[in-house]
């Protein structure tokens, strides 16, 4: 086709009323081409399936992005629900109630590949925030999660909502990028402005387990944003809205509900060692309940005893309280040394600012009760005064107290409305709830063999001179929790204007003591772990150091034997076995000899890799197994680290594949591949074996989890194909421990089990100018 032609053609498809945009761009783009005095880049299909895969390679990553998307368009809340999700081929759906896009907002930044809207405008329009985005990677997440997305959109105040369908298999190679068309409708207006991506066909399984980690990895990167909901209304002085504070909530989608699996609330009430329930009935008697899912306990309407220990409030000595009956109390018991790592930060700031036990009476909030500043049962004074040594300071608990009064009688309002008078009912209620608070801490405190009272004797806790020590933390914990009553006093002496501000320092303080006594007890835990497997290598050094004299001395046998005996096949058979167990010694060898030095050392994992297969290639082979490795990048140099550190990750991966694929009774393969993923490297371990159920992918790196017995060392092979359950607890210690991450994701296609590794990359400086 001329240049004429194609011109005639354009004209032509311009003159129609309706004009097809998708051969007047082809028609363009074929004209383009005849320009002798110049050449334009045009962008194959297939590119944006290979940006999504390559730009977003993890689950949890994709999902941040659509997230921080949310974020940015002044957001509030997004819900993130996940429906049928627990194998490919769900669906998801990413609810916010941020600004929406208009159709120009669609076209210049959703479908535009790269934007510069960070640049031009690093803060939102509503309230200011710092943008969390990267800017083109939404679409791509969008894309890695699922084969289909379909947008809807909403304006505030516009008539009408946009929607947008994409089907991301069309993009495929052979074809412009250009000549792809996505559909936009203009729809019914919908009840509140925000954006909805819906996700089909999801190309990967969702366990709960997975959910919460995305949660959790959402969290932590917009940990810094307020949790609580201010008011919007206030106008700053620079122009920008009172930021109200941003909230992502996950769910499972159910037949008939949407089941909660990871909000604020959730996550934070997870971490809880204890809920404490107690009720006051009609007779004045009280009773409380206590269950614990991280300890074996299980109260039922256990009657609240009177401690002698304990100042009463109320007067009483037989916990007969006859002006309260109805009265319940419901709280959860949080001990901060024993918060989840994963999410201590963000639980540790909740407790501090709304931690405490709230009062309503008939429904409704009684202030100040419960606030950061009121000690209304006591718990800030009984703690600093160490009436009750375990903590019990009001960061805490989460809980409320519900009193049902609905003509005034028993308690009365102040004429400020502002609180309840003292009666005897009021002296009553305060100590009730003390008590039953009291009585839970006590359940658990003697369920984790801690002292109750500083008259008390200390509880036995072993012969190892470790555990005796571990009254560190108990002791940092106690000097915290005053360090935090000091605080809140400052606090409310600044709040009545007889004060100064120092209150921040003081609760700084006390984070950093409390977080010194944890790391003090961990650490202690590590030596004693560290004692047994020093004890550990000295015998495997002793072991290969021995071995070696032996191999030399066996090599002379077998040649003494093969020239008296004539036997050249035996002598070749014997002589291979001998050179197998030799590569094997070299190896081990080395590894030891490497480690003593202590020397940490960035190493290129082709080195690593490839070394460690050629040892193992004979076992490998014995077993009729395949192995095949892909590398994905260059200068792969992982954070420097023991090279018997990299000896144990691969040797636990490799022996675990072996035992899955003797089970499955497989033609075995196992694939490692390596690439870059952000500032880390990833690896990923796959094989064809038995596969691991999906319940069971995150109980495989606990500590002896396994489905059978050991076997001794005389056992035949089929019952040498179980193990301790150490193995994966011993790679996850190993790559947590320098800022990396292990978990079982989905498998590639022909494989059963995919180990995924992430481990940090070295920095140019770490890199020694010998390994290049």
């Amino acid at each position: 086709m001329g240049q004429k032609e194609i011109r005639d053609q354009l004209l032509d498809a311009l003159r129609v009323d309706v004009i097809d945009y998708g051969k007047v761009l082809a028609l363009a783009h074929t004209l383009s081409r005849e320009d002798e005095d110049a050449v334009r880049f045009s962008v194959d299909a297939s590119h944006i399936s290979r940006l999504g895969l390559e730009l977003v390679s993890k689950q949890e990553t994709a999902i941040s992005e659509l997230i921080k998307n949310a974020y940015d368009a002044d957001a509030v809340t997004v819900d993130v629900i996940f429906k049928n999700s627990s194998k490919k081929g769900g669906s998801l759906e990413v609810i916010d109630s941020g600004s929406g896009m208009t159709r120009d907002q669609l076209l210049d930044g959703f479908m535009r590949i790269s934007t510069a809207t960070k640049v031009s405008e690093p803060r939102s329009q509503v309230y200011g925030r710092q943008r969390a985005g990267r800017k083109g990677i939404g679409r791509f997440a969008a894309q890695r999660l699922g084969s289909r997305l379909h947008v809807s959109t909403q304006r505030e105040g516009d008539p009408f909502s946009l929607e947008v369908n994409i089907d991301w298999d069309r993009f495929q190679s052979g074809v412009d990028l250009h000549q792809i068309a996505n559909r936009i409708a203009v729809a019914e207006p919908k009840p509140s402005n925000g954006t909805t991506l819906l996700i089909e066909d999801l190309r990967d399984a969702w366990t709960e387990a997975q959910i919460k980690r995305a949660y959790r990895y959402v969290s932590d990167l917009l940990q810094p944003f307020p949790l609580d909901r201010k008011s919007s209304a206030i106008t700053k002085p620079d122009g920008y809205r009172a930021d109200p504070g941003f909230q992502a909530t996950f769910y499972i989608e159910e037949p008939d509900q949407l089941r909660l699996i990871a909000s604020d609330e959730q996550d934070i009430h997870d971490a809880a060692v204890a809920t404490i329930s107690a009720r006051v009935d009609k007779d004045g008697q009280a009773w409380f309940d206590i269950e614990s899912s991280k300890y074996p306990i299980q109260l039922r309407d256990r009657a609240l005893v009177f401690e002698p220990k304990l100042r009463s409030r109320a007067g009483s000595a037989q916990n007969q309280y006859d002006q309260i009956g109805g009265v319940r109390l419901i709280a959860r018991y949080f001990i901060q040394e024993s918060l989840p790592s994963g999410s201590r930060g963000t639980v540790r700031s909740v407790l501090n600012r709304v931690g405490g036990v709230r009062l309503y009476r008939n429904g409704f909030r009684v202030l100040p009760y419960g606030e950061s500043f009121d000690d209304w049962l006591g718990l800030q004074r009984s703690s600093a005064l160490r009436e009750v040594l375990p903590p019990h300071h009001n960061s805490n608990f989460i809980g409320f107290v519900e009193i049902q009064d609905i003509d005034g009688e028993r308690f009365q309002e102040t004429a400020s409305r502002e609180g309840l008078i003292e009666n005897e009912a009021f002296v009553q209620l305060q100590d009730f709830a003390y008590r039953a608070l009291i009585a839970g801490v006590i359940e658990v405190a003697r369920e984790r063999k801690k002292k109750l009272f500083a008259r008390d004797e200390r509880v036995a806790e072993g012969d190892d001179p470790i555990s005796h020590r571990s009254g560190l933390k108990d002791r940092a914990s106690e000097v915290a929790s005053r360090l935090r009553a000091i605080a809140d006093q400052a606090e409310a002496e600044v709040e009545s204007g007889n004060g100064t501000d120092g209150a921040s320092s003081f609760s700084a303080i006390a984070d950093e003591i409390e977080l010194l006594g944890v790391q003090t007890e961990e650490a202690l835990e590590e030596v004693g772990m560290l004692r047994v497997l020093a004890s550990l290598g000295l015998t495997i050094g002793e072991f290969t150091h021995e071995v070696r004299h032996a191999l030399a001395a066996l090599s002379l046998a077998i040649e003494g034997v093969a020239s008296s005996s004539g036997d050249s096949i035996t002598f070749t058979k014997l002589s291979d076995q001998v050179g197998l167990l030799r590569s094997y010694m070299r190896y081990f060898d080395d590894v030891v000899a490497q480690n003593a030095n202590r020397a940490l050392d960035a190493y290129e994992l082709r080195d690593i890799f490839n070394e460690f297969i050629e040892v193992m290639r004979p076992t490998l082979a014995r077993q009729n197994i395949e192995i095949s490795l892909s590398f994905k990048g260059y200068d792969l140099f992982a954070k420097p680290m023991h090279k018997s550190e990299w000896a144990s990750i691969l040797l636990n991966l490799l022996t675990n594949s072996i035992k899955a694929i003797s089970r499955a009774r497989a033609t075995g393969k196992i694939h490692v591949a390596s690439s870059v993923v952000d500032d880390s490297l990833q690896i990923e371990f796959m094989d064809n074996g038995d596969g691991i159920p999906v319940d069971n992918w995150e109980k495989v790196f606990d500590a002896f989890f396994t489905t059978s017995t050991p076997s001794g060392p005389l056992a035949a092979q089929s019952e040498q194909l179980t193990g301790t359950g150490l193995g994966l607890k011993i790679v996850r210690d190993i790559v947590e421990s320098i800022g990396g991450s292990i978990e079982v994701a989905q498998p590639h296609d022909g494989y059963s089990t995919c180990i995924r590794v992430l481990v940090p990359r070295a920095k140019e400086e770490q890199i020694g100018n010998d390994l290049y």
